[in-house]
């Protein structure tokens, strides 16, 4: 157990380094440590590539677009969908928005998603469906971390599966 959340904390602070790099339209982070029956997945992206605007929301359509991203990522099998054979089911996802008094125009999303898989074994892969639930996101930079393997992989809706 200790193993696992030292080799997560080691991809968080990787990760939270690379995301600290640039913050791009267009461009998500991802983590993804993979141990045992679990997978754990970090998604972090500006505020932009999801709904269209990264300022607190100033009208009911933009709360309502917010409230739509929400609703989503608590529903991360169809945003990220691991190996059907592994079956796998996500515990409750830590999402992690700006308030509505952010204002310094650069607002991400970071959310925590945590798979439990009751055939590890068979998870072999991760398919990004947020390609085609965000048309503003091109590009997700992933660092992974799997057994017997620890790469760092460009995902886009030409190449939307991390496979290990």
């Amino acid at each position: 157990m200790l193993k696992r959340y030292a080799l997560f904390a080691l991809l968080c602070v990787t990760g939270s380094a690379i995301a600290g790099e640039v913050h791009q339209h267009g461009v998500a982070q991802m983590t993804a440590a993979i141990e045992g029956n679990t997978a754990t997945i970090e998604f972090t992206s500006p505020l932009e590539n999801l709904i269209g605007f990264e300022h607190a929301p100033r009208n009911d359509k933009e709360h309502k677009m917010v409230q739509a991203l929400k609703e989503k990522f608590h529903k991360p099998e169809s945003l990220l969908t691991p190996t059907a054979a592994a079956d796998c089911r996500a515990d409750p996802v830590d999402l992690e928005l700006p308030g509505d008094h952010e204002s310094d125009g650069h607002a991400e999303l970071h959310a925590t998603i945590m798979y439990r898989c009751k055939s590890p074994a068979a998870l072999k892969e991760i398919n990004l469906r947020l390609f085609d639930v965000f048309p503003g996101l091109g590009r997700v930079k992933v660092q992974l971390a799997a057994p017997g393997r620890q790469s760092a992989v460009e995902l886009s809706r030409k190449r939307p599966s991390l496979s290990w």
